[in-house]
């Protein structure tokens, strides 16, 4: 069994690096990939470890790129890249984009979307978050779910789901909590030649999670069109079997490459387990026998 998406401290994950490293040999996973948020930090800290005192499996450098697509956000995964080189494009990239600062702006513009919606909110000084690892949109979901009273004034499905509420709500360009990020963050084809120019491979992440999206199929294909991708994340916790079966197929079709991953946060995403997911994910070392790093 491996798991190739994973975060740390260094993102938005709570365990460091020793912590998933001893997890990961306790569930004994073949390989693994610390996949966090536009850094690679926790490969500069693998180099200060006895690794093989901790851990026997295998581990291919990764992370996760937030990237601006059509207004919206999208995550592109990128694998057996050179680290060095990787975190100085984002180093560079955003020298002048400090996570502190976007984030806190996009605090105050959702605080301001959830005003127009008379929503109870705590005041925004007291809202309890740390901009240099958290997300805006998390902090503020937690924030208005802590009063019942506000389940009345908003959707169903965004009041029961967090992942609804950012990838369908957040995404929708009609939508009171939609924002415009695409000056923030690199476009998707810029984060994929990144990635390639670093010796690594691209994978398209968790494809069906974003609701915003009505017509999967177009949505797909565009995407394999437009860009020079490696393959997707086929075996994510949140994919139904029938999803799963539709894009392992795309990648036959295309000879893409395969890969899968928990998505595993620590205790920042408590009902995902290391390996298992929501305890059906069993990804197979086999699904890698194609990757170059294999070769």
């Amino acid at each position: 069994m491996i798991d190739m998406h994973m975060h740390s401290k260094y993102s938005d994950g709570t365990c460091s690096v020793e912590e998933i490293l001893k997890e990961a040999e306790k569930l004994k996973l073949k390989y693994i990939s610390i996949t966090d948020h536009d850094n690679c930090l926790a490969y500069h800290e693998l180099r200060k470890i006895n690794v093989s005192e901790i851990y026997l499996g295998k581990i291919i450098p990764g992370i996760e790129i937030k990237c601006a697509y059509q207004g919206r956000l999208i995550e592109v995964l990128g694998y057996n890249y050179d680290i060095d080189k990787m975190q100085k494009w984002i180093n560079e990239y955003y020298k002048d984009k400090q996570r502190r600062d976007i984030q806190t702006k996009y605090l105050k513009l959702l605080y301001e979307a959830c005003q127009k919606l008379n929503l109870r909110l705590s005041p925004i000084e007291e809202i309890p978050w740390n901009p240099e690892n958290d997300w805006a949109s998390v902090a503020i979901y937690n924030d208005f779910k802590k009063y019942d009273e506000n389940k009345e004034k908003l959707p169903e499905d965004l009041w029961e789901d967090f992942t609804t509420f950012t990838k369908k709500y957040c995404g929708d360009l009609n939508s009171v909590f939609y924002i415009d990020k695409s000056k923030d963050y690199p476009t998707l084809d810029i984060a994929i030649d990144a990635i390639k120019k670093c010796g690594g491979i691209a994978i398209m992440a968790h494809i069906f999670i974003y609701k915003w999206n009505k017509n999967k199929e177009e949505f797909i294909q565009g995407i394999i069109d437009k860009f020079e991708i490696d393959g997707f994340e086929c075996y994510y916790p949140k994919f139904s079997d029938e999803q799963t079966k539709y894009i392992v197929n795309i990648c036959k079709q295309n000879n893409f490459l395969t890969s899968g991953g928990s998505d595993w946060h620590g205790d920042n995403k408590p009902e995902i387990n290391m390996g298992i997911g929501t305890g059906n994910l069993n990804v197979s070392e086999e699904i890698l026998k194609t990757w170059p790093i294999l070769q």
